[in-house]
This record gives C-alpha cells, sequence and structure tokens, in this order.
C-alpha cells in the first residue's frame, strides 16, 4: 500500500497559494502520478521539483501568447535537458502567477477528494 501511495497516487492538501474556484485552501486532492503527459486546457496538475505547487494548465503546446505587443508560440519540445521529442511546455496558472512549465517537471494530473463539490 505504502508503494502504490508514494509511486502512483499520492494525496496532497491544497494551500493558501494555490487556491482556484474549483479548489480552496484545505482541500484534498490525489495525484495520479502515472499520468504526466497529453494535458489538455483546464487540468489541474502538480509540478516542482523539491517545492510543488497546484496550478491548472492555460495553454498547450503550438499554442500563441501575445506579451506586450509581441507573439510567442509555446514550444512543443521543451528543452535539451531530457532530449525527447515527447517532452513539451505547458503555461501553468498558480493562481498568483503563470508560469512556463516542462513536461518532466509535472507530477502528475489532480483531482479532488474531498470536499465534495458541484
Amino acid at each position: 500500500m505504502l508503494l502504490v501511495r508514494a509511486y502512483v497516487f499520492t494525496p496532497f492538501t491544497v494551500t493558501d497559494q494555490d487556491v482556484f474556484p474549483e479548489l480552496r485552501k484545505g482541500d484534498r486532492v490525489l495525484v495520479n502520478r502515472l499520468s504526466c503527459d497529453n494535458f489538455k486546457r483546464g487540468e489541474y496538475v502538480i509540478f516542482g521539483d523539491s517545492i510543488y505547487y497546484i496550478g491548472r494548465i492555460v495553454l498547450i503546446p503550438k499554442d500563441t501568447i501575445v506579451y506586450h505587443g509581441g507573439k510567442y508560440v509555446i514550444p512543443n519540445q521543451c528543452c535539451k535537458i531530457c532530449d525527447c521529442e515527447a517532452c513539451k511546455s505547458y503555461l501553468v496558472t498558480t493562481g498568483n502567477a503563470k508560469l512556463l512549465v516542462r513536461q518532466h517537471r509535472i507530477l502528475g494530473r489532480v483531482y479532488r477528494i474531498f470536499p465534495f463539490r458541484r
């Protein structure tokens, strides 16, 4: 059971830094660590290295960002660190900020488990 919790489904609690209309401080969420690719707009993910953040995907690869009058395209291949063609970048909002997050920094998809709301 501990292996499943550590490597497949990991519970997290939403902190005050990760407040959204659908997720509030104190909500319990479950992270599916096996689901780490092919994200869609609007999905919630957990990302980070040693400190983890909950964010919602705003833009996916090949979408265009308009910033200070310039247009930028989210890259389809994120970096040369992992050197794989499947690795992508996503624009993620944490409520206070928008960040460009590489796919290999995303732990998995987030599903709220408590409390239940409509």
